[in-house]
């Protein structure tokens, strides 16, 4: 996908190769529900001076809460990737595809699981997801905002189990079933 950007046509990628170093990625999908808990957080830590404004990037359908750092809706899944590879800590939503993405590429990950008490979703099944990756994996989980900072620091040297896919044995037993 190609961006105007001072009357020159360009990519993330070629915007990102202008900015500092990607700490954070914070993918938190399409959902048309709100997570300001989250952005206010992130800028917390910006206000605090932990991170700089372009050192934070979000993906996010919706922004109840103007985040003072970059931020985009929709991207492109190659530019999802770049942000994936670039980034030091993944802070995400409990999105399946993003968790099981950050733990096959074994980035620092931490997982913010939108609450419904919070109108953040239309159930808790975020937070169960999250309770069985902590679990099963041992993955790094935060529900209180106020923990974020610190979950952040200790991902750096946290080590969660290695995800392990079972896509090939699910589809040979389904191809037997079919065939």
């Amino acid at each position: 996908m190609q961006y105007l950007v001072f009357g020159k046509v360009t990519s993330f990628f070629d915007i990102l190769k202008t900015m500092d170093k990607i700490k954070l990625f914070v993918p938190l999908g399409t959902q048309k529900f709100p997570f300001g808990r989250i952005i206010i957080a992130l800028n917390r830590l910006v206000e605090q001076g932990e991170y700089k404004s372009e050192e934070i990037v979000m993906q996010s359908a919706l922004y109840p809460v103007k985040p003072n750092f970059t931020a985009f809706g929709l991207i492109p899944n190659e530019d999802f990737n770049h942000y994936m590879e670039e980034a030091e800590v993944i802070v995400t939503h409990s999105g399946v595809n993003s968790i099981i993405s950050s733990m096959e590429m074994g980035k620092p990950l931490v997982i913010c699981p939108r609450l419904h008490e919070y109108g953040e979703h239309v159930d808790n099944h975020q937070m169960e997801i999250a309770t069985l990756m902590h679990d099963k994996y041992d993955v790094l989980v935060c529900t209180d905002m106020k923990d974020l900072p610190n979950l952040i620091k200790q991902s750096k040297t946290h080590k969660y189990k290695h995800w392990v896919s079972h896509k090939k044995e699910l589809l040979s037993t389904i191809s037997k079933l079919i065939l």
